[in-house]
């Protein structure tokens, strides 16, 4: 069955539960379970009804189901339909066993688009059967399924003896509900999922790779099987890949393979060249907008060399691990590849020692002239960025600055707009925005206007211009971004390299004027951020920079940051820059436009609330030390946190000023998800140790840990009150705060 027959399938079952125990006789599949499969060329599979006792579990038989081959875009999944009535909770329990040691995903999910997973459980099946369960709360009025995936290909799985049940309950029932681990796992699985020695018989590439290549003007290259032994790692052949020329676009050797969203895979290959020669490597989903989820630049030299990259997967789309030579004229041999998911907690705490900073707290206020309230909703640091105080603003012709009228007076008075309110808040300075008199290339329009997104003409004017400012708010701006979004060309049409030199003579002066000044690296969009980064480390840039900056904007399912958060901070542990501060230094609530009508679309009360805590929960505990929010005075429901009167905040900025007094000073001890939809913080200040708890599906009956030392439940309003005794409480999209 199609994914497209599957959207549009229609389960007409309205019962509670239902039972396979695969004793009613048939051939292929056990009465009600199909196989959705879909992909190019056609997945090949095969069920049957199996009777060997050692193979079945109870009775006289079970269901066998192998996958033989999938395409890299697709995948055979055993189902089980089922009706699954909105705001019911389902627990699915099923026994499984394999001819060999396998991954197996189970999971339950909405069969329409976009086809939310709301129970998953990656297990390791081997050859003794096991019980598996998992658990979750249905929240849509379409039909479902209960899904079986199976990694390794040639790998007989047997079901028996599977239950859905539905475990609903009242909050004041004890009876029912989910109850919840003390703890997060730390353990880490890796199973290897693909592997390719270059071996065989071919001409061109190896069987499961292929050359990538684009231009008006296409790239030449060249590919063939190489066997002289000094150019093979291992065995009897390797691939060679000659880069010839790039035209006017590029190539690249690549394996295809069928990434899972939210899966973790780690690319093991070894290199060699013909000379001295960047080569990246990098794995990325073979659709719009093509991003890489992992990659890594590194000198190839004459001799064998281990590349490996580890990264999440962000998207269910087909996508390929590449090996793209940076430089024309090159020779690449590759040999020895393998592709592993990496199994471990997702929501595992980047730290368990580090304390929530002031900082992480940021602001944007970009309406002050109009006014010059102060947003009080416990800000430790303010980002100046789009407050006419550009570099082409502050100087518009050689050496002509002027603090006592115009856009020097303003960054005046935004300094001191900031430090009268607070003197503990910190200022970020955004660098920038070229004047045209100082542009490589002031006849280029850039969103600022004529030669702005040019890089300096003369490196002596940014050194002038930097020293200027740092010189005059010695003291009282000690963090300085770098740039705003130079992977988009409207705002930077300069080089890689230009910008590196940036880094390093502001870093110089910078640091002359105060050692304690700290340099930002440039903020970078979520789109295209990750390949401008890697570039930008692998010249160098890290070595210049005291933080690593990023741009996330986010929408009703903040929980997602945590992948594109992890990918940047393995990305920074490739370049050795894993150290670091990692900061969001400009991001919002939105609407999804792949779920909603944005034109129409209205925000519950919830969302409003809920949105922005759940997001800087998930962007600490994944390593991010800084969130400026863009900006306070916004105006769109889910992002607005001020009334019209820029004095009254509005439920979305209480929300955001008491989840900021729950993480202010605290450490995260543990996190960690269950069932993928419920998330569970542990938290630590001082003597009290608190939970943070709540599901990114909504209204979930919850059991606590009878561990946990907590007798009281705050909402994000500030409102308390106890804990029932019989420790069975209902939470939400809201997080909510259990404390002694």
């Amino acid at each position: 069955m199609s994914e497209e027959t599957a959207r549009a399938m229609t389960v007409s079952s309205t019962t509670s539960s239902f039972t396979s125990d695969f004793e009613a006789p048939f051939a292929e599949r056990a009465p009600g379970w199909q196989v959705n499969a879909w992909g190019s060329p056609w997945p090949y599979y095969k069920t049957a009804r199996e009777t060997s006792p050692t193979n079945v579990h109870s009775g006289v038989a079970s269901q066998r189901f192998t996958v033989i081959s999938r395409p890299s875009n697709g995948d055979a999944h055993l189902i089980r339909p089922f009706g699954f009535i909105n705001g019911k909770t389902y627990r699915a329990t099923l026994y499984l066993k394999a001819s060999a040691t396998t991954a197996v995903t189970v999971q339950m999910r909405r069969d329409a688009y976009p086809w939310e997973t709301f129970a998953s459980k990656t297990v390791t099946v081997g050859t003794s059967w096991q019980k598996v369960e998992i658990q979750g709360t249905y929240k849509w009025t379409n039909g479902g399924s209960l899904r079986l995936a199976v990694k390794e290909l040639g790998v007989n799985l047997y079901v028996d003896d599977v239950t859905v049940e539905d475990v609903s309950t009242s909050t004041s029932s004890p009876t029912g509900g989910i109850t919840l681990p003390a703890s997060g796992g730390s353990a880490t699985q890796v199973i290897q999922v693909a592997s390719s020695g270059l071996e065989g018989t071919y001409s061109g590439t190896a069987p499961g790779w292929r050359v990538n290549y684009w231009g008006s003007v296409p790239a030449r290259w060249s590919a063939a099987r190489e066997t002289r032994p000094e150019y093979v790692r291992s065995g009897s052949s390797s691939q060679m890949f000659y880069f010839v020329d790039p035209g006017t676009g590029g190539a690249h050797l690549t394996y295809p393979y069928a990434f899972a969203r939210g899966k973790t895979y780690r690319a093991t290959v070894y290199l060699r060249s013909d000379k001295t020669t960047p080569v990246q490597v990098f794995m990325r989903r073979d659709a719009h907008p093509w991003d890489p989820f992992a990659s890594k630049t590194v000198t190839v030299t004459t001799s064998w060399q281990k590349v490996e990259i580890t990264g999440t997967a962000v998207a269910d789309i087909g996508g390929t691990l590449r090996i793209a030579p940076q430089e024309p004229g090159t020779r690449v041999w590759v040999d020895d590849m393998t592709l592993a998911e990496v199994e471990s907690n997702p929501l595992a705490p980047f730290s368990t020692t580090a304390t929530v900073p002031a900082h992480m707290f940021g602001m944007h206020v970009n309406k002050f002239g109009t006014h010059q309230r102060w947003p009080g909703l416990g800000n430790g640091i303010f980002r100046l960025w789009n407050t006419g105080t550009y570099w082409r603003d502050l100087e518009p012709s050689n050496d002509a600055w002027n603090f006592t009228s115009g856009a020097g007076k303003r960054l005046d008075m935004l300094v001191d707009y900031v430090k009268r309110n607070d003197p503990s808040v910190e200022i970020l300075m955004t660098l920038g925005q070229t004047p045209q008199w100082a542009s490589k290339t002031p006849g280029v329009e850039g969103l600022s206007g004529m030669g702005a997104s040019g890089a300096p003409a003369n490196m002596e004017y940014w050194r002038d211009y930097v020293r200027t400012l740092a010189r005059r708010y010695a003291g009282r701006i000690r963090y300085w971004e770098l740039w705003n979004e130079p992977d988009f060309q409207q705002l930077y049409s300069g080089s890689i390299a230009d910008m590196v030199e940036m880094a390093r003579i502001a870093r110089e002066e910078l640091k002359a004027v105060d050692p304690n000044n700290k340099l930002v690296s440039p903020g970078l969009t979520a789109s295209q951020g990750m390949p401008w980064l890697n570039n930008f480390l692998a010249a160098g840039g890290g070595r210049y920079v005291d933080i690593i900056g990023f741009h996330w904007y986010f929408n009703t399912s903040p929980e997602r940051l945590a992948l594109a958060v992890s990918n940047v901070r393995q990305m920074m542990a490739n370049y050795g820059q894993e150290a670091k501060e990692l900061w969001n230094t400009e991001g919002a609530p939105g609407c999804d436009s792949l779920v909603f009508n944005c034109s129409t679309y209205v925000p519950t009360a919830e969302e409003i609330r809920s949105t922005t805590a759940r997001a800087m929960m998930i962007m600490w505990i994944k390593g991010v030390s800084n969130f400026n929010y863009y900006f306070w005075e916004r105006t769109e429901p889910l992002a607005k946190l001020v009334e019209s009167d820029y004095t009254t905040p509005t439920q979305a900025g209480l929300a955001y000023k008491e989840v900021a007094s729950w993480m202010k000073g605290a450490r995260v001890v543990d996190s960690y998800r269950v069932n993928d939809t419920i998330y569970v913080v542990r938290m630590n200040r001082g003597t009290e140790n608190f939970v943070v708890l709540w599901s990114s599906t909504g209204k979930t009956t919850v059991n606590l840990a009878s561990t946990w030392v907590v007798s009281k439940i705050r909402t994000l309003l500030g409102s308390e009150s106890m804990i029932p005794s019989s420790r069975q409480i209902t939470i939400g999209l809201e997080p909510v705060l259990l404390k002694p």
